[in-house]
């Protein structure tokens, strides 16, 4: 990414997914986020009932431990957890605009990869959240943006030229970034687990730590 701009207000970015477990490629993604708006804060929020995936191998509650355990001594990154105090699915067109009200006219960001992105007209209220934030796309190694179809004419329908001017929004704007990425995902992790592979080096020391003491994803508990 490139270097930093100055933001002359407050900018909010949520970043959510299941973090089933939270890794290296979430955490990196995070500090990219800081490095282009070095005053925001980041939010990373775990879904409860994600309604496009599978459900979680993990607990709400083991879930929020784990991301505690690395965002903890971070003050500018901090867990939501509204959507794990909710029963029915996790609905983002929701979840955002109860966080609308909470932060008034401040720029919200809400992130996602070009994976998710692609998919987008098969969320729920999906034109809504225009109303609501702005959406920041992350390129990622294995996908691109789309090039035809209804999600593409609203990506060059919203598109801003440079994410210089994102802060300038409350909402409305779609902007896109391409940045360093580890092609790490939650799902692999799992994979190498049950393959009986290390998942070493792939998420911090301390969270699969946490996951051998939990017997979390077919690891076997520690005393």
């Amino acid at each position: 990414m490139s270097k930093s701009t100055s933001i002359d207000k407050p900018i909010h970015i949520i970043l959510g997914g299941t973090f089933d477990p939270v890794h290296f490629g979430h955490l990196r993604m995070t500090q990219e986020m800081l490095n282009r708006f070095p005053t925001a804060k980041v939010s990373l929020m775990p879904a409860a009932y994600p309604p496009h995936r599978p459900q979680p191998g993990a607990t709400p509650q083991q879930r929020i431990e784990m991301l505690q355990l690395v965002l903890g001594k971070y003050p500018q990154l901090s867990v939501d957890t509204r959507e794990l105090e909710r029963d029915e699915p996790s609905y983002s067109v929701v979840t955002l605009r109860n966080i609308r009200q909470e932060v008034g006219d401040a720029c919200l960001v809400f992130l996602m990869g070009t994976d998710a992105f692609e998919k987008l007209n098969e969320w729920y209220e999906w034109k809504a959240l225009m109303k609501l934030t702005n959406i920041l796309v992350v390129g990622r190694p294995s996908s691109q943006l789309p090039t035809t179809g209804e999600v593409a004419d609203f990506y060059h329908e919203h598109s801003i030229e440079s994410l210089d001017e994102l802060p300038q929004h409350r909402f409305g704007k779609v902007g896109f970034c391409q940045m360093p990425q580890l092609d790490i995902s939650s799902t692999y992790i799992r994979e190498q687990i049950n393959q009986g592979f290390s998942p070493r080096f792939l998420l911090p020391d301390g969270i699969l730590d946490y996951m051998n003491q939990h017997g979390l994803y077919g690891l076997n508990p520690k005393s």
